[in-house]
């Protein structure tokens, strides 16, 4: 089943499978952003890599941020729009060989409607925050070195990586979703070459499934000699 096809089987009622709508979740979130983040301004710049129809885009934006997602499926993005509100508080535009963008008329929120994987000048050093719910989960090895080198050029210097992983007691090599530990983040194949690891933070909140934690890592954007 594709990306496309498992978010309209999500959209239309079916298992839930990674999805996790609890706001709680999503403040809870955003308090270890805010928290970690050394920022002048109250307005953070987020960006939500693969970020589907997560909520945590609302919140951040109903909170005062500006916010920026890019998704491949535009089913997925059309339920994130559904979140803000009435829908002609939206206008879209294409870019060659870049999908759509849609942008709220608060010109606080943006979508980008395309894949992450591809480089995309006009977001370079850009953003103060990433916010990543769990892509590794997702990605395959071979994807997550692209997918490390875009969010590095996309990041400011100093600026915060959120990110969300599964720990998994058993069935470790199958995915997804896929294991994931300190150790496979800060591989030279993943964040390593870009990226600081500062904490670990547990786990941030529980799972459904037994036997399978959802647990939060904060890293930091540097210069690496």
């Amino acid at each position: 089943m594709s990306w496309s096809e498992t978010w309209k089987d999500i959209l239309n009622g079916g298992p839930t499978r990674w999805k996790v709508d609890d706001v709680e979740a999503k403040k809870k979130a955003l308090a270890h952003i805010v928290q970690n983040t050394p920022s002048e301004s109250s307005t953070l710049r987020i960006l939500c890599p693969l970020a589907g129809d997560d909520e945590f885009v609302h919140h951040a934006w109903s909170e005062g941020h500006d916010v920026t997602a890019i998704d491949l499926v535009p089913e997925a993005l059309e339920a994130m729009r559904r979140n803000f509100g009435d829908s002609k508080e939206w206008t879209s535009s294409a870019k060659e060989d870049a999908g759509l963008i849609w942008k709220h008329n608060s010109g606080r929120a943006t979508l980008y409607e395309g894949d992450m994987l591809l480089r995309r000048p006009e977001l370079e050093q850009s953003f103060d925050v990433v916010y990543d719910k769990d892509s590794f989960g997702a990605l395959t090895k071979d994807l997550r070195p692209t997918y490390c080198e875009r969010l590095s050029e996309y990041a400011k210097y100093g600026a915060t990586v959120y990110i969300e992983v599964k720990n998994k007691s058993s069935e470790r090599d199958a995915g997804p979703p896929f294991h994931v530990e300190k150790s496979d983040l800060t591989e030279r194949n993943s964040f390593g070459p870009y990226f600081q690891h500062i904490s670990s933070l547990g786990e941030v909140y529980p799972l459904p499934k037994p036997g399978m934690s959802q647990t939060g890592h904060i890293l930091r954007r540097v210069l690496m000699k």
